[in-house]
């Protein structure tokens, strides 16, 4: 009987961990598809964006590429990405993330260092 009751509980217990799995892969699987949405819709605005700025101006696509890689290597890295490396405080010249507009150690305001920062 007392091993009956433990299978009892531990069955539960699988049970309940299985459904808490199963929602958590059903919620990423949702995140996913709504991030992959997104990444469409960005993608098909920088495509529009470029069409518009190469119809109005002569720049070539070599010019976006060049520009994209120096932006890349902003940061030390050519990886493909914008980057958050640290960077020091006017003030105290502590590193501070760039995801913040205002020093966390002395206040002083920081601002990003480009538009479209995180």
């Amino acid at each position: 009987m007392l091993w009956e009751m433990y299978q009892y509980r531990a069955i539960n217990n699988a049970s309940s961990k299985a459904s808490i799995a199963e929602t958590k892969a059903t919620t990423t699987s949702n995140n996913l598809r709504l991030l992959e949405d997104k990444l469409d819709s960005l993608a098909l605005t920088c495509q529009a964006l470029w069409e518009i700025l190469r119809e109005r101006t002569k720049l070539t696509e070599e010019d976006l590429i060049a520009k994209v890689s120096e932006i890349d290597l902003r940061d030390g890295k050519e990886d493909g990405r914008m980057g958050n490396a640290g960077i020091p405080c006017p003030r105290c010249k502590r590193t501070l993330s760039r995801r913040h507009d205002n020093c966390m150690y002395c206040g002083e305001e920081v601002g990003k260092s480009h538009l479209f920062q995180q």
